[in-house]
């Protein structure tokens, strides 16, 4: 028979799909672009070294146990990907308007301060006197995108200061918010050292690790890179076809 290689050069998509109550996926959510998914295998043994021989060779090797992890380098920050990596609750704050925001007091020329909401719009300040006096625009500037306010002039006023304005729509993802569930990862790829043919592979229950770094400031394309522990499922028969950890399905075409 003549041999023939089977040689593997892959690209493909990446989901995450969260569990019912018989171990089976539910809706899968593409990752989007991963620069790298790996998965590694190790096993614990207890071994025993003979004392007859005088060459003290290995006599037994037992695997006690076995672990997989799966790594992945997400490329996409959509706010589903963060939320997953941060452990947070991703949520949509739709527009608005805020009267009434208090500053901080003691402010003096240079001072700048965070509103609660970015992308703001008709912004108004006024003091805390009896009758409320309107602070000027030319005695403050506006960051509006940020939603940053930047006091040039407040002699006069009575503090609190009071800011009103309008805000814009925001994606919010809150950080350490939630426990994470377990989720079900798969893998839809393509062998391109095999013209294509297509691979599939299937990890039941992954518990993901927290985002170890997230770089704001880098000179190079950002990334999430991710750990998860490959867990075994107890949905899945000890003997059955699938296993309990996962499968590879290579899938023929012809």
């Amino acid at each position: 028979m003549t041999y023939q290689p089977q040689y593997y050069l892959g690209q493909g998509k990446t989901f995450f799909g969260l569990r019912d109550a018989n171990g089976n996926p539910k809706s899968l959510r593409w990752l989007g672009d991963v620069d790298e998914a790996k998965i590694t295998f190790k096993t614990n043994k207890v071994e025993r070294k003979e004392s007859w021989s005088g060459e003290r060779g290995k006599s037994m090797s037992l695997v006690l146990d076995k672990e997989a992890n799966l790594d992945l380098t997400l490329m996409d920050f959509s706010p589903e990907n963060v939320s997953q990596v941060i452990f947070g609750k991703s949520s949509l704050i739709a527009n608005g308007t805020v009267t009434g925001e208090v500053l901080p007091s003691g402010l003096v020329s240079g001072d700048r301060i965070a509103l609660k909401y970015p992308q703001v719009s008709a912004v108004t300040i006024t003091d805390s006197s009896a009758t409320p006096v309107t602070l000027n625009p030319s005695k403050y500037d506006v960051e509006a995108v940020y939603g940053a306010v930047t006091i040039k002039d407040a002699t006069g006023l009575t503090e609190p200061l009071k800011v009103a304005y309008t805000h814009g729509g925001v994606n919010s993802i809150s950080i350490f918010s939630k426990i994470p569930d377990d989720v079900y990862f798969r893998y839809e790829g393509i062998n391109l050292a095999q013209g294509g043919a297509p691979i599939i592979v299937e990890l039941y229950r992954l518990k993901t690790e927290p985002l170890k770094e997230l770089a704001l400031i880098t000179e190079k394309q950002g990334d999430m890179k991710i750990s998860a522990e490959v867990l075994i499922d107890s949905t899945k028969p000890a003997d059955g076809e699938m296993g309990r950890f996962g499968r590879i399905l290579q899938v023929s075409t012809a």
